[in-house]
């Protein structure tokens, strides 16, 4: 099995000039991958004409944490406390969901990802949470590191989160955005005490989101590395003939 991986770009102001706006992915989150003997794929920000091929490559996507997602792609002006954007990454996940989608593939958004994926579906985001959250919302950008859990979150029944997940997992937190109005076609799957939404899918498009940081501590919780796994064992399940023919 190959799992592709969208990149960040090296936003820092590095000494090596080779590093400015250098793709990378997290290190956790691969190895999460080549525990499980899945084939890490990395893929760069490219135009969108190399989508389809890059997608074609793969068996699924993930794509993880980042920066805040520009407001553009859902019709409005950065607000205030918007932290810092880069519209060519917005530009290549889009066209990734959106080709996966056509190309069958599942896709699983961690963070800044399920942030896109409701974007790229027609949804819409709150850009602050401290500052545009209707009700008072508990701290989601927590002062620990993120390999510590720091609040629970409600999982709905019957949902592939709670098959995962179990009703109540205890998650770690590191955002200040959040989906605000959900796209069309998915449905909420977890919610922080506070309202703020931790979870969407679409199972009919095999597209599935969680605002935590499952990468970030599935090392020293077992249930964390469970996500993975399940979503492992979805795409297997999705595409056996593709991946038996790669065993062959």
């Amino acid at each position: 099995m190959k799992i592709g991986i969208t990149a960040d770009a090296n936003m820092q102001q590095t000494a090596p000039s080779r590093l400015k706006l250098a793709n990378y992915v997290q290190k956790s989150l691969v190895d999460v991958l080549v525990k499980n003997d899945v084939v890490p794929v990395i893929l760069p920000i490219v135009k969108s004409a190399m989508v389809a091929e890059m997608v074609r490559m793969v068996d699924a996507i993930i794509i993880p944490g980042g920066p805040d997602v520009s407001p553009h792609l859902y019709g409005e002006d950065p607000y205030q406390q918007i932290g810092v954007t880069y519209v060519p990454r917005d530009d290549f996940e889009k066209a990734v969901i959106e080709e996966s989608v056509r190309q069958n593939k599942p896709v699983l958004g961690i963070c800044r990802g399920i942030q896109i994926i409701n974007v790229a579906f027609g949804g819409t985001l709150y850009q602050d949470l401290p500052s545009q959250y209707e009700q008072e919302a508990i701290r989601h950008e927590q002062v620990p590191d993120s390999a510590f859990p720091t609040h629970f979150v409600i999982v709905e029944e019957k949902s592939f989160l709670a098959k995962s997940q179990g009703a109540h997992p205890f998650v770690n937190s590191k955002h200040h955005q959040a989906v605000k109005k959900i796209a069309d076609g998915f449905k909420v799957t977890a919610r922080a005490k506070d309202g703020v939404i931790e979870a969407i899918e679409n199972p009919d498009l095999a597209v599935y989101g969680v605002q935590w940081h499952p990468e970030t501590f599935w090392s020293d919780h077992e249930k964390q590395e469970k996500l993975f796994q399940d979503f492992f064992a979805l795409v297997a399940e999705k595409s056996p003939n593709e991946l038996n023919s790669e065993r062959n």
